[in-house]
């Protein structure tokens, strides 16, 4: 039986963009009871062109591509309490390029639990059968190498302990962590990708006034590479970050965080360089209006290295401004900005990287809603020959009960 259904509805939690889903399912979707659960379906299919498959501006693929990608939800509510499983398969067709073709698979378990006023777990667990385009990630200027997707499996185990009633003038998150990466290609080179990340991090909030909290935020990464191809320097390392911030809610029209620290990284193997440097972090959301929005991220981080250097000194910005001009039209608008500096290891390469978007939305019914949009992407790098631009243009429907 169809009905609809109220209850908040997290989406699959992604970490790749090769799953990335352009709307969640939200309370004005349906669902089908199940006695006891209710399963929400789901469709995306997108048709579009990509003038440079590779990313490589001296070795030019395009082609047109078309998506399908459907998913399936199951939410069982009790109290306060929620469980959710979730599966969603992704098939991607190049016209002109059939074996840089692929179908990705993620399936998440997650649980909410509200055991009591002072105590809450959160539990999630996620599985992806994925891949890196031809041209990112390990073969980045270099996709002509692979003869296909570089395909590969990842798990992230996460559970977080809550301590504190959410009004109370202290409150604490603990979180352990586990995930893992194993590629499908077996060489030497790149079995020295795969990796464990042990994660144990906790956040300390104290109420400073209504809907404003100070925090701080301690985390600590131990990370185990499988395989090193030079077992004398291999790159398992640990990585410590704090910092100390506010975050508020529902202020006037703003809700964010901003959040400054320290970072470093200590490698395992005293022939790398280790690394300190400034850690920081800024959230803001503007409700310009209660039909305009305008989101803006920043943030730095440390990223594992796809090749060259020890690892990846990376600032990235991004900005983004929906807006809804009628009842059933929108439009939304997005860039982002970052910097990857390669470090460590005699590396001497900067990327600077570019991506500007924009979207047309029309909700033609409440479950059924068409997207035109297009995305320019553009690297600029120290090194000429990782130098690329890009242009995609697609047309998405996306069908919910």
């Amino acid at each position: 039986m169809h009905k609809m259904h109220s209850v908040k509805i997290k989406g699959l939690v992604l970490l790749s963009t090769a799953l990335t889903c352009n709307y969640a399912v939200g309370q004005s979707a349906a669902s089908i009871d199940l006695g006891g659960f209710d399963l929400y379906p789901s469709l995306k299919v997108e048709f579009g062109h990509d003038d440079n498959l590779l990313r490589d501006d001296e070795n030019e693929i395009e082609s047109w591509k078309s998506t399908i990608a459907p998913e399936f939800i199951l939410v069982n509510s009790f109290g306060l309490n929620q469980i959710q499983a979730g599966y969603r398969v992704e098939k991607g067709n190049y016209f002109s390029s059939q074996q840089d073709s692929y179908t990705d698979h993620l399936f998440n378990l997650l649980g909410d639990f509200d055991l009591n006023a002072r105590n809450r777990l959160s539990l999630e667990a996620i599985y992806q059968d994925d891949h890196d385009d031809r041209g990112t990630a390990f073969t980045i200027g270099q996709g002509e190498i692979l003869a296909r997707p570089d395909q590969y499996k990842s798990t992230q185990i996460d559970a977080t302990y809550s301590y504190g009633a959410l009004t109370s003038k202290g409150r604490v998150d603990l979180n352990l962590g586990y995930g893992m990466r194993d590629y499908d290609i077996n060489t030497p080179i790149y079995r020295s990708r795969d990796r464990d990340t042990r994660t144990v991090s906790g956040t300390f909030y104290y109420n400073l006034m209504p809907a404003t909290d100070l925090t701080l935020d301690v985390i600590y990464n131990d990370i185990d590479y499988d395989f090193a191809i030079d077992p004398t320097a291999p790159l398992d390392s640990e990585e410590i970050r704090t910092l100390v911030g506010v975050e508020w809610e529902t202020t006037a029209i703003t809700t964010g965080y901003v959040k400054v620290g320290h970072r470093r990284k200590d490698f395992d193997n005293g022939s790398r360089e280790n690394f300190s440097g400034l850690d920081w972090s800024v959230g803001v959301t503007w409700d310009l209006r209660t039909y305009s929005t305008i989101d803006v991220t920043a943030f730095t981080t440390t990223d594992e290295t796809n090749g060259i250097g020890d690892f990846i000194d990376t600032q990235t910005y991004r900005v983004s401004w929906d807006h809804e001009w009628l009842d059933r039209f929108s439009t939304t608008l997005r860039f982002a900005y970052s910097e990857d500096e390669y470090t460590g290891s005699g590396a001497t390469r900067i990327d600077d990287n570019i991506t500007a978007s924009a979207s047309l939305n029309y909700a033609m019914r409440r479950f059924l809603v068409i997207q035109a949009g297009y995305t320019h992407d553009k690297r600029n790098s120290t090194q000429d020959t990782i130098d690329f631009d890009r242009n995609l243009v697609s047309l998405t429907v996306n069908v919910t009960l």
